[in-house]
């Protein structure tokens, strides 16, 4: 959380922090990402209530209209429906946190909680990457070097498993356990689950392992640049690592753009394309809503055609 730690400077004692609404809702983020994503909208709503920053805003002083403003503006900027729905997120979690420490009337966080989120329904982003085209991504990652193996073993991973590439980077080997072949690990949101690996990936994890040796630390350690390229240097990689690595591996496959997150869908993909019950691919992927992995299925309009002709519904 090195954001918080520079963005809190001024603050230096945790007392002074809790005392402020917006930080204790920022301390309590299980990301650096969702620190800076909602640190941004935050900031936005404490220059419409005339404040330069986050810290000196006075977070007491808001009230239901301050929204109706706010989100004539973000409408006006032209934000989304799902832009408009965070910024609101936003602004309802420091209204609570503002009356949970006594300085907002209880009256006006009511108020707040029971303003609606803004209603809309957009084609999912992003894609899913053909059965072909995931297999061409990983044989573009078998150079024979050992960045290679962590590449292919990262990327296999992240369609196999579906796991986010702030999860990935975050393994230890003692999130490993080699008897039923899974990951448990604490994820997004700070929720704990546990993901197993399919037969095709057993393979590339033990040869991955075979090449990183079993010692303590990072799963996927960084690689040493230079001429001594095959040593490892065993601190977290950077999530925008993953992103970088990605886009040379989809070139060299030619797939053409991918970002971490369609492997993601991917998984989520094929996972529903073999019957995997919507729930269960709930949990697999550590969603909170199941509403939020029904927008990962990217199955095509054909698959759709077939399984509402062969649907029976008597007989």
């Amino acid at each position: 959380m090195d954001f918080l730690k520079k963005m809190i400077a001024a603050d230096t004692t945790i007392s002074s922090v809790k005392k402020n609404p917006a930080l204790a809702y920022l301390a309590r983020l299980g990301s650096s990402r969702s620190v800076i994503t909602i640190s941004n909208c935050l900031k936005h709503i404490a220059n419409f209530l005339g404040a330069k920053d986050i810290e000196t805003a006075d977070w007491s002083k808001l009230k239901r209209i301050h929204w109706t403003e706010i989100q004539k503006q973000l409408a006006a900027r032209g934000c989304c429906g799902s832009t408009q729905n965070l910024y609101l997120t936003a602004f309802k979690t420091v209204a609570k946190e503002a009356w949970t420490l006594d300085q907002l009337p209880q009256s006006s966080y009511l108020k707040i909680q029971a303003i609606k989120g803004v209603k809309y329904e957009r084609l999912p982003k992003g894609r899913s990457l053909t059965v072909k085209e995931a297999a061409g991504l990983l044989k573009a990652c078998d150079d024979g070097t050992n960045q290679g193996k962590r590449d292919m073993a990262l990327f296999a991973l992240m369609l196999g498993c579906g796991l986010r590439r702030a999860e990935c980077v975050r393994l230890e080997m003692k999130n490993w356990d080699c008897i039923s072949r899974s990951f448990c690990f604490i994820g997004k949101g700070n929720k704990e689950r546990r993901v197993f690996l399919s037969q095709k990936l057993n393979q590339i994890i033990d040869e991955w392992l075979m090449a990183r040796g079993l010692e303590e630390g990072v799963f996927f350690p960084r690689i040493c640049s230079g001429a001594d390229n095959s040593k490892f240097i065993f601190r977290e990689m950077q999530p925008s690592s993953i992103y970088r690595i990605l886009q040379k591996r989809a070139e060299l496959a030619a797939i053409g753009t991918v970002k971490p997150h369609d492997l993601r869908r991917t998984f989520a993909t094929r996972m529903l394309e073999q019957g995997c019950d919507l729930f269960i691919l709930q949990r697999a992927m550590g969603h909170t809503s199941v509403a939020t992995t029904a927008r990962y299925d990217f199955r095509s309009e054909s698959s759709r055609e077939k399984v509402c002709k062969n649907l029976k519904v008597f007989g």
